[in-house]
């Protein structure tokens, strides 16, 4: 199989072994404090997501396969999709049964750039603050957009949600009638240089390999 960038989750996500995962959005401020003890910030950076995986034990053969397709990704211009493997679906439905055949999308966006509403949903269907969506938007090159619900929504009996909180912020470009995965939603990454580690190998097996990830928006 030759491989082509973004891997799709399929294509290395899903056949990752995972022991432990961080998954955050932490963002890139400067802080600054006044006398008076009031803490100023202000974003020098989008807010990403990003991580650290690391894999179980595994035997060497399985092992040298992995490590030749996540060196392959050190390449420029190289990504992968990652999602949170600790929120597969919407805690109601982390399954996607009850969401079954259903095709959300974006219904419409608040000039706040923090709030949207979708519809597509079956008839009642809940999301929770905690929840993940994510949609494409933009072109040349496509970008993907990962959210994080703030607060809870619940569709009506059209289908349709009243606009809700999300981070990080909604960036420019996210459009109306977009389509948004709530089953395993993801985002685009990198190995970030220099975090990949190989591991030590054992008589049977080899423990510890390890990265760090960022979301790209490129």
């Amino acid at each position: 199989m030759v491989l082509t960038s973004p891997l799709a989750l399929s294509d290395l996500y899903d056949l990752l072994n995972i022991v432990s995962v961080t998954f955050d959005n932490p963002g890139n401020q400067e802080v600054t404090g006044l006398e008076s003890g009031e803490i100023l910030k202000a974003d020098l950076a989008p807010q990403l997501w990003r991580g650290t995986i690391t894999l179980v034990p595994m035997h060497h053969n399985a092992a040298e396969a992995l490590k030749a397709k996540l060196s392959w990704l050190r390449g420029p211009g190289r990504a992968f999709f990652v999602s949170n493997p600790a929120m597969p679906g919407p805690a109601d439905d982390p399954d996607g049964v009850i969401l079954d055949t259903a095709t959300p999308a974006i219904l419409s966006l608040n000039a706040d750039n923090k709030r949207l509403a979708l519809d597509g949903l079956p008839a009642g269907y809940t999301l929770s603050a905690g929840d993940y969506i994510s949609f494409a938007y933009d072109s040349d090159p496509t970008r993907y957009a990962l959210h994080r619900l703030i607060e809870d929504a619940a569709a009506d009996g059209n289908g349709e949600t009243a606009q809700f909180e999300v981070e990080p912020h909604i960036r420019e470009g996210a459009a109306t009638s977009t389509a948004v995965t709530l089953i395993k939603p993801f985002c685009k990454a990198v190995i970030i240089p220099g975090t990949l580690d190989p591991g030590t190998s054992s008589t049977v097996l080899t423990h510890g390999i390890q990265f760090d990830f960022v979301q790209t928006l490129r």
